[in-house]
């Protein structure tokens, strides 16, 4: 694999699995305007493993607490547990379907513009009174997870489906992207064992030097759009990463 190639991947990796972009319509426009071949399995466990690195490490605190079983480690015990579990069920029962039928470009234009539109209105929208994270209830939890499983389809994006549903049921920004921060633990941990799976099916599981500094570089780009991302969004809100996905969409439409 070339030196470039590892490099964009990385940071595409490392920016669009936590903004609520759609990393999916960036691999797309990638692949076609650069002729980038498959990075195999093998690469892609590399970046997600520099991603979960990312979130683990900046939020220490926060699994400190779930470690410690604090109150509050219990809250976020609660919404990992009972949030995670509609993904892998909607994935097993549904990825062929998406595969055969939402992976169009035209498809994923839809998808990343309607969904923009959705977190847009998610996020103007009047709130009376927030929710706390420490009074997070199960029926929140549900309705986040079940949105979460949304993700499956090419052009949600992962992050931005959960920043929506918590802002739908009255979270902060902040909070609302601290959900959607820790529910990206167990997601992306579940997409690395399964490509391991996958990998180890096959008997490929060889370790290259292409595969450390994917791990390195999607780390480091990981970690500092957390970062920035967490920072900035109290001051700016989500428009412009809606306006930016209807960017995107309709220049995937225009393809």
């Amino acid at each position: 694999m070339e030196m470039l190639q590892i490099v964009v991947l990385a940071i595409i990796q490392g920016i669009t699995e936590f903004l609520p972009i759609s990393s999916q319509s960036h691999l797309i426009l990638i692949s076609m305007f650069f002729g980038m071949s498959d990075q195999g399995l093998g690469f892609d466990i590399a970046l997600h493993t520099g991603s979960l690195l990312a979130i683990l490490i900046y939020y220490r605190r926060e699994i400190s607490h779930v470690l410690c079983l604090s109150n509050q480690g219990k809250n976020y015990i609660k919404l990992i547990i009972i949030g995670s579990i509609p993904l892998p069920i909607v994935a097993l029962g549904f990825m062929d379907f998406v595969s055969t039928n939402l992976r169009s470009i035209n498809s994923i234009a839809v998808m990343t513009i309607i969904f923009a539109v959705i977190l847009y209105v998610a996020d103007i929208r009047k709130k009376v009174k927030y929710n706390d994270l420490k009074s997070i209830s199960v029926y929140m939890i549900i309705f986040i997870g079940l949105m979460q499983a949304l993700a499956i389809v090419p052009g949600v994006s992962r992050s931005g489906i959960v920043i929506t549903a918590a802002l739908l049921v009255n979270f902060s920004r902040e909070d609302s992207v601290k959900i959607a921060f820790l529910l990206s633990i167990p997601a992306i941990f579940m997409a690395t064992v399964y490509q391991s799976v996958q990998l180890y099916s096959i008997g490929d599981y060889e370790i290259f030097s292409e595969h450390l500094l994917g791990v390195t570089l999607s780390f480091i780009a990981s970690y500092l759009t957390i970062y920035f991302f967490i920072k900035t969004i109290s001051k700016i809100s989500f428009t412009p990463y809606v306006i930016y996905r209807l960017f995107l969409g309709f220049i995937l439409l225009g393809i």
